[in-house]
């Protein structure tokens, strides 16, 4: 599983000089990708070839880690903004130049899935799916936005069903004020009575 994962990060890394020339900087030194889930943690340790590529070895001590705990939010961010978007929820730790580039890497990354499809279609037909993912992500982001913008007059604005934030900090101050006046008059009752 873990060569399949590399297999396909090489493939990407072979589409992207400049990754491919961040990580030659540090060939020879290791990765460890892991991902910590409630069923266990699975990990793979990769060194840097020099060629920027990754190579497969054996666990040894990294000199950089990757560490990815699964969670709803990174679905949602994965759904929202794609596989690039799991970059804010990667834990990278270790030497911090090493963990520089692999963490632009990591958020910069991305699969030029046009280049491959022409391959196989041609490249007019490639670039007409590719226009077409683009559009549906583009409305999909839209439909987004009008449905939390629906959803925020309907429960918000409209219905009053739900507080703004603003106002519930109002409220708070208020309140916060309301409690030091009720102590100030306490205070100057307890002093008369004395």
């Amino acid at each position: 599983m873990a060569q399949v994962g590399l297999s396909a990060l090489n493939h990407v890394l072979r589409q992207q000089v400049w990754a491919r020339e961040k990580l030659r900087a540090h060939a020879g030194r290791t990765v460890r990708m892991a991902v910590v889930s409630p069923l266990g943690r699975v990990s793979a340790d990769a060194r840097i070839a020099t060629d920027g590529t990754l190579e497969t070895t054996s666990s040894e001590l990294p000199s950089v880690s990757l560490v990815l705990t699964p969670s709803v939010n990174a679905v949602f961010d994965t759904v929202r903004g794609g596989p690039q978007a799991l970059a804010g929820h990667l834990k990278v730790e270790g030497d911090a130049m090493v963990a520089a580039a692999v963490a632009e890497i990591a958020q910069h990354l991305r699969w030029e899935v046009e280049e491959d499809l022409s391959q196989v279609v041609g490249d007019a037909l490639a670039h007409r799916a590719g226009q077409t993912v683009r559009d549906l992500s583009v409305r999909s982001t839209e439909a987004r936005e009008r449905v939390r913008s629906g959803l925020r007059q309907f429960l918000v604005e409209d219905g009053r069903q739900l507080i703004e934030s603003s106002h519930v900090r109002g409220l708070s101050q208020a309140l916060e004020e309301l409690d030091l006046r009720l102590a100030r008059l306490e205070s100057m009752a307890r002093s008369r009575r004395g």
